[in-house]
């Protein structure tokens, strides 16, 4: 008896570690910018709410050279849709089946319900608060970060209407251009 005892104090005690070891993880800096870049590589997480109709999904847009690609997954992580975009239209892959529209604001529309612009996104992670643009959305940049002569957003709050977006940052890289 007391074996079995010791064995799982043993593994108790093991799990009381792990949060430990977790809060001493190192978390990766923010890069440091001399300008807005070109490209960009982000991961966050995205809800959107209209009326009663609420979305929200963990998202990774990759933006290089008028192309862009977003990686739409649940909360949980399982990857639900892909989303590319260029100056030609915007194709989006999900559940087997495809959507396409001429622009990524009207593929938005037609399956959030609301049209949004990636270059007002684009602004809004780069904390451009005043970057409304003429669809008339009033933002918030809920709180920033510095990274060297940028700022970037960690979080965005906007509204137009009865639909809002909030968007939480998780992580940033500048890409090199191509």
């Amino acid at each position: 008896m007391v074996p079995f005892l010791a064995a799982r104090a043993r593994r108790a005690a093991s799990w009381l570690v792990l949060p430990v070891l977790a809060a001493c993880a190192t978390v990766q800096p923010l890069p440091q910018l001399a300008s807005t870049p070109a490209a960009f590589e982000t991961t966050g997480r995205l809800a959107v709410r209209q009326d009663q109709r609420s979305d929200i999904a963990k998202v990774r847009w990759t933006h290089r050279d008028g192309h862009d690609v977003w990686v739409i997954a649940s909360p949980l992580g399982n990857e639900v849709a892909r989303i590319e975009s260029t100056a030609q239209g915007a194709v989006m892959n999900a559940n087997g089946g495809t959507v396409e529209a001429p622009t990524f604001e009207e593929l938005t529309q037609r399956v959030l319900g609301v049209a949004i612009d990636p270059q007002l996104l684009s602004e809004w992670l780069h904390a451009r608060a005043d970057a409304g643009g003429p669809a008339g959305w009033k933002v918030s940049i809920d709180e920033v970060q510095d990274a060297g002569a940028v700022k970037l957003a960690k979080r965005v709050t906007a509204t137009r209407g009865d639909v809002t977006v909030r968007w939480i940052v998780d992580s940033y890289e500048a890409l090199p251009p191509t």
